[in-house]
């Protein structure tokens, strides 16, 4: 369902309509979007190939990404009419008329060239430097363009356009690729200019978190999503569960995102003992990450015990929080020797 015109713009005041652009970004997500570029720098410092320039320029990228696919969202929802009066959740700035889609979409195309922009120089700076990959600098830095305009479209086309595959039920296998393997392998590579198992695995274990926040969002929304034509995977869930299967699609819900999290801590620690080995030092290793993963075991009790799946927002910041530290953690203990 689309709608020419979803909101009113109004005239807001100058701290009203900066709020709106802050809400937009949407903070809680962006150390999320930081994780990768943790998961990656740890794996290249155990190599002996860490570089502070590459790890700012790899954070700035990731961060940017997170935003152009939040404005994104915004924009998409909107024009496809689920930002209604019906969604569950905070009304947005463009839902109050306080940003247009034509600021919204100027927004995008300026932090869209601002990213490729800063991406071709972290992806030139970072593979023009040291040993040369296997494949030759030239090949390795078009494969790297070419990715990097992949996640540039993926952040946009999530709801945008008019065949956004996150309406289609491929949103949280997007974010888990992108911001999971694509992070972690494609950092790594930049760094290390060779391909590493460990940083596969980690970065498995990284996109399972993040398809998680992106189930908490879904969860909220699961009921007025379904209603308006919009799939996801906590749609579908909790579809299959109200149909009757033995167990209800709330507990549905739950359970996936149960194992998303615990799934997530097995593969990190596995990413660990490949990165470090198998030795008394990994083990006090392992107890740390484990120690380091309690923030966000927390908040999945939290989630699992919460009835309203309406409430279930305010576990998303908890959630993107806690896999930032659980990386962060990974990250140290792996360089750390």
């Amino acid at each position: 369902m689309k709608t020419s015109n979803p909101s009113i713009s109004h005239k807001a005041q100058p701290g009203e309509t900066r709020s709106a652009w802050i809400e937009a970004v949407r903070p809680r997500t962006l150390p999320l979007a930081a994780s990768g570029s943790f998961a990656a720098a740890g794996l290249a410092a155990a190599r002996g190939h860490f570089r502070w320039q590459t790890l700012v320029l790899m954070l700035v990228v990731s961060i940017l990404l997170q935003v152009i696919a939040n404005f994104a969202d915004d924009l998409g929802d909107l024009s496809h009419g689920l930002d209604d009066a019906t969604r569950v959740g905070p009304r947005r700035g463009m839902q109050r008329g306080i940003i247009t889609p034509a600021q919204m979409k100027r927004a995008l195309i300026g932090l869209s060239a601002i990213t490729f922009i800063l991406g071709c120089a972290l992806i030139c700076t970072a593979l023009c430097h040291g040993d040369p990959p296997r494949c030759g600098v030239v090949t390795a830095i078009a494969a790297f363009i070419a990715l990097g305009v992949a996640a540039i479209a993926a952040a946009i086309l999530y709801t945008v356009g008019p065949h956004p595959y996150g309406y289609a039920g491929l949103g949280d296998a997007a974010s888990f690729l992108f911001f999971g393997i694509v992070a972690a392998c494609g950092g790594t590579f930049l760094y290390t200019h060779a391909f590493d198992p460990a940083a596969l695995v980690a970065g498995i274990a990284l996109g399972l978190p993040v398809a998680a926040v992106m189930n908490i969002n879904n969860m909220r929304d699961s009921l007025d999503d379904a209603a308006k034509g919009k799939r996801t995977v906590a749609a579908a869930l909790y579809g299959l569960g109200e149909r009757g299967h033995g167990i209800s699609g709330e507990t549905a819900m739950r359970i996936y995102h149960a194992i998303l999290i615990c799934g997530s801590l097995a593969l990190f620690l596995a990413a660990l003992f490949m990165a470090r080995g198998v030795s008394l030092g990994t083990l006090v290793r392992a107890a740390a990450l484990s120690v380091g993963f309690q923030p966000l075991l927390s908040t999945l009790v939290d989630v699992v015990h919460e009835p309203d799946h309406a409430a279930l927002d305010r576990f998303m910041a908890p959630t993107s929080l806690g896999t930032a530290i659980a990386t962060l953690v990974f990250a140290l203990c792996t360089a750390l020797g």
